[in-house]
């Protein structure tokens, strides 16, 4: 981004009366403020904005704009990253008012709660160099222990980026990667990275996260969609299957049609199978044993493997189900219908949060 030299000169008055020497980089390390500054070799890895960093001996951190621009300072300097902290939101206060811009974070943000569109949303991505067409999807992360810190201060200094890929913050327990799928190979290794996310802030801040992904889209107006579609897959995913971490809107059709079934419809067909009658019969071992069957594929021998139980014995629990069912689960369409209406209950339980 272009600064006029009036603006550059504010800025380095300001820097002088510090007694701590801050310096203001552009996107490839050179010093813009003091302009004798020394430069600074910036890493190949993409650093999160408003995050302090650790380069060598320096502390740094990326201001919230496209191209990027730094502040660093040497990392044995006291007070350095609280004088990081307010020196950031001093210069980005100051090129919002004075330059009419939005910071790159905000005009990801506003677009993904769908709060740009038309002309608007145009200017503000041209305004930040946001490419209106190019293939995106987005995943959330949500994190609920952030008491020592924010889920967007930590995933930012975990999360490998591309020079394409963007980091948001969306609240405090909740971040949103705009991943760019250029080059990538669908659902199947967005699911990967997020496995992968998963197992890397676990090991390294022992932290559990939960993550939606959306659809991929190919514009900018559309990544809204895609960040709605995010949130419903979480919503609905870990309604359905709480055991689990990572939801794939995609993969969670049958989950949202049933949502889509009113409580009381809901409970009344899920009654037809589960009722008084039946409760002896389906107690946590026959469930369990059931379930282990679907994940299966309907195969005996692989389930009574799992289960460490003999072939004859998950015969036997099954032959139990058809004769006072009428449901032989060894059968496509009786295993289907089980299924659709053991889920309905989960239609009549409270949902959870809704992700801001």
């Amino acid at each position: 981004m272009y600064i006029e030299k009036r603006y550059i000169r504010k800025i380095a008055k300001v820097f002088e009366e510090l007694h701590v020497p801050i310096r203001l980089l552009d996107s490839v390390g050179a010093c813009v403020v003091p302009e004798d500054g020394e430069s600074l070799l910036i890493p190949a890895t993409v650093l999160a904005p408003g995050l302090t960093h650790h380069i060598g001996d320096q502390l740094c951190r990326v201001l919230d704009m496209n191209p990027p621009m730094y502040l660093a300072l040497p990392q044995n300097a006291t007070g350095g990253e609280d004088l990081l902290c307010v020196t950031d939101a001093m210069l980005m206060s100051l090129f919002k008012s004075s330059l009419s811009i939005s910071g790159y974070s905000d005009v990801y943000r506003r677009a993904l709660k769908q709060e740009l569109s038309g002309s608007e949303l145009i200017s503000r991505a041209s305004e930040q160099q946001i490419p209106l067409e190019m293939p995106r999807s987005i995943l959330i992360f949500q994190m609920d222990q952030t008491e020592k810190a924010s889920a967007y201060s930590v995933l930012g200094e975990l999360v490998p980026l591309s020079d394409t890929d963007v980091l948001v913050e969306m609240n405090r327990h909740t971040v949103a990667l705009v991943k760019d799928m250029n080059g990538a190979d669908g659902m199947d290794e967005l699911f990967q990275f997020a496995r992968a996310v998963q197992e890397t802030l676990m090991e390294e801040a022992v932290q559990t996260v939960r993550i939606g992904i959306g659809e991929e889209k190919h514009t900018f107006a559309q990544l809204g969609e895609s960040y709605a579609e995010a949130k419903r897959a979480m919503e609905v995913g870990y309604l359905f299957n709480p055991e689990e971490t990572i939801y794939v809107f995609s993969r969670l059709m049958l989950e949202r049609f049933l949502m889509s079934t009113p409580r009381e419809e809901s409970m009344h067909y899920h009654s037809l199978l589960f009722n008084r009658k039946t409760a002896k019969l389906f107690n946590d071992e026959m469930l369990q044993t059931i379930e282990m069957f679907f994940r299966k594929d309907l195969n005996l021998s692989d389930t009574a493997r799992q289960l460490f139980i003999h072939r004859n014995t998950l015969v036997y629990r099954l032959d139990k189900v058809q004769r006072q069912t009428g449901l032989d689960l060894r059968h496509f369409d009786d295993a289907v219908t089980f299924k659709i209406l053991y889920k309905l209950k989960r239609c009549g339980q409270e949902k959870p949060k809704e992700i801001l």
